[in-house]
């Protein structure tokens, strides 16, 4: 019974998942999101012209079909924008290429619905035979009480990446001894073909092939790792001279890259292909670049919100993971497990210091998703039904606006981040370090010599900046200086003074004046100090939270920052994404 319940459970979420999928009309929400675009126009490109390269003809079809520009195209080109191919690599693409001639705006969801059906079944089938009947339910767990669930509804490849990670897995930890010589090449290189579909994508994920190595059973190692090897040598040599004919690169993150959307206008339709070179000269590729300089200081941040920030931690949003970790047994390289997903961690925190989890668009950290599975695999205990639901209570709070409404994961109607809970922005703190992230639903802005960013949607820059809206009548802010501040002084406008409470500052002195009031604030100390995307100097980060009963202005002005300091503006040299 124990058994039967546990598959009931994880059946019935994967039926509900995939019932979510057949009746999503992805253009019902507010604009495609991060690198979508892309994604869909290349799979267009297989699915009706059977290739890869851009073409009006791909424009046109496109616009067709989601009523709508596609914004943020990201190309490629060879041969000075003359031939142009998409800038990602194909495997996803090619994977829901014949979903979306079935149906083209609800064939990605479906095809991610029915390929995590199929990858969660295969991982509770390998991980009963070590842990116990309670497995499927434990899958459940690790996929609906995280954030994994949701990206079935966003036409991207980390999903796809997490599942052909949790395939290898499943084989490599369900091989037994005793099988023949022909399973045991076919089940390895299978292994070694699917890590390296997913290594493709970054190579940071090769770290995964050193951990199923050493799960090769002992009496066909030999085997067993020769076919991983050919598995995955075979398919990354496929990959790379295909990729250095198409794209004249390596890896479509490695050549001449250029981003379109509507503000720039796109390849043979608003731009000619001369243009390619001129945007090349005037702003550079947007070539993936590893960072230049490692500063520990930041880095000491960035680990702290890779575990618990507010919108991107790994425990508020896979806290999960702890269950593999408490079922943990040494043996089968599940060790070397948890390694490899540490140190691919670290790599993407040294080398993307300033967007270490995925940028525009992800839920929580993409980055981590291909490497969520490794640490199911690390438990060879028997399990307990109870820790599951352990697990799923300790995540609600976090998890309650995707369980409540899982296709509308992204963007509220203003902008912000709609899965990131109350409880995550009352008691986690903001990721200070992260280029890319908006979940006041718009950009940064200077005011009065100020860095300042809204982390609520209540918050917008007036006209020319010199006043900051608070139009409920609560809002976060970021303030940033490039030397220390010892406050703040606040300037308040509204037509009846508001009762405000002010949170991150001490209120020195208040005093009404005509259509408002103002106080001066101090500040103890800094929220953070780091170095910043746009500059290497330290900066000095402040958050005040505004609480009033009704909507109001504000400016803000600097108490230590001598009259004509200037700060260096953020948008001009932001890192590409």
């Amino acid at each position: 019974m124990h058994r039967y319940a546990s598959w009931a459970v994880l059946g019935l979420l994967l039926a509900a998942t995939l019932a979510g999928a057949l009746t999503f009309d992805r253009r019902s929400w507010p604009g495609l999101v991060g690198d979508e675009a892309t994604y869909l126009m290349q799979a267009q490109s297989l699915a009706w012209d059977h290739d890869l390269r851009y073409s009006r003809q791909d424009y046109d079809r496109f616009v067709a079909q989601w009523g709508t520009r596609p914004e943020g195209l990201i190309l490629q080109s060879r041969d000075g924008g003359r031939t142009l191919t998409y800038s990602k690599p194909a495997s996803y693409a090619a994977w829901i290429a014949p979903f979306l001639r079935l149906s083209p705006v609800r064939g990605p969801a479906i095809a991610n619905a029915l390929l995590l059906a199929f990858a969660a079944i295969a991982a509770a089938r390998a991980l009963a035979r070590r842990i116990g009947p309670a497995a499927p339910l434990w899958v459940s767990a690790w996929i609906f009480a995280s954030v994994a669930f949701a990206y079935v509804f966003w036409a991207h490849a980390d999903l796809f990446q997490m599942c052909l990670a949790l395939l290898a897995l499943a084989l490599a930890y369900g091989a037994a001894e005793g099988e023949t010589k022909a399973r045991t090449a076919l089940r390895w290189l299978a292994v070694g073909g699917l890590i390296s579909i997913v290594t493709l994508s970054r190579p940071f994920y090769g770290t995964l092939l050193l951990p199923v190595a050493f799960a090769v059973p002992r009496s066909r190692r030999r085997l067993g790792l020769a076919a991983l090897v050919l598995g995955a040598g075979a398919l990354l040599a496929l990959s790379f001279f295909a990729n250095l004919a198409e794209g004249d690169a390596w890896s479509p993150y490695a050549g001449e890259r250029q981003s379109f959307d509507s503000h720039t206008g796109y390849p043979l339709v608003d731009l000619s292909a001369a243009s390619w070179q001129q945007r090349i000269a005037s702003e550079g590729s947007r070539t993936w670049k590893v960072a230049d300089e490692f500063d520990a200081r930041q880095s000491a941040w960035n680990l702290l919100y890779v575990l618990v920030g507010r919108d991107v931690g790994l425990l508020p949003y896979f806290l999960p993971l702890l269950l593999g970790l408490a079922a943990f047994r040494p043996g089968q390289g599940r060790g070397a497990l948890v390694l490899a997903v540490m140190v691919t961690m670290a790599g993407f925190l040294i080398a993307r210091p300033f967007n270490f989890y995925g940028g525009g668009g992800a839920i929580a950290n993409r980055y981590f998703l291909p490497l969520y599975p490794a640490l199911w695999f690390t438990a060879a205990r028997p399990a307990r039904a109870s820790w599951a639901f352990l697990a799923a209570l300790l995540a609600a709070p976090f998890l309650w606006p995707l369980w409540s409404q899982p296709r509308a994961y992204f963007l509220d109607a203003d902008g912000g981040y709609r899965f990131v809970s109350s409880t995550a922005r009352q008691i986690l703190p903001y990721e200070t370090t992260q280029s890319h992230l908006k979940p006041g639903g718009t950009e940064d802005f200077i005011h009065n010599a100020l860095w300042i960013k809204p982390l609520t949607t209540s918050v917008r820059a007036e006209a020319d900046g010199k006043r900051i809206h608070v139009r409920s009548g609560t809002g976060e802010i970021l303030v940033g200086s490039p030397q220390p501040l010892d406050g703040v002084r606040l300037a308040v406008f509204a037509t009846s003074p508001p009762h405000l409470i002010v949170s991150g500052a001490e209120p020195v002195t208040s005093l009404p004046q005509r259509g408002g009031s103002v106080r001066l604030l101090h500040f103890r100390h800094p929220r953070a100090v780091h170095r910043m995307w746009w500059t290497r100097d330290p900066y000095y980060l402040y958050q005040l939270e505004l609480a009033g009963e009704r909507e109001f202005s504000l400016q803000l002005q600097p108490l230590t920052l001598q009259e004509g300091t200037s700060v260096p503006s953020p948008s001009s040299s932001s890192t590409p994404r």
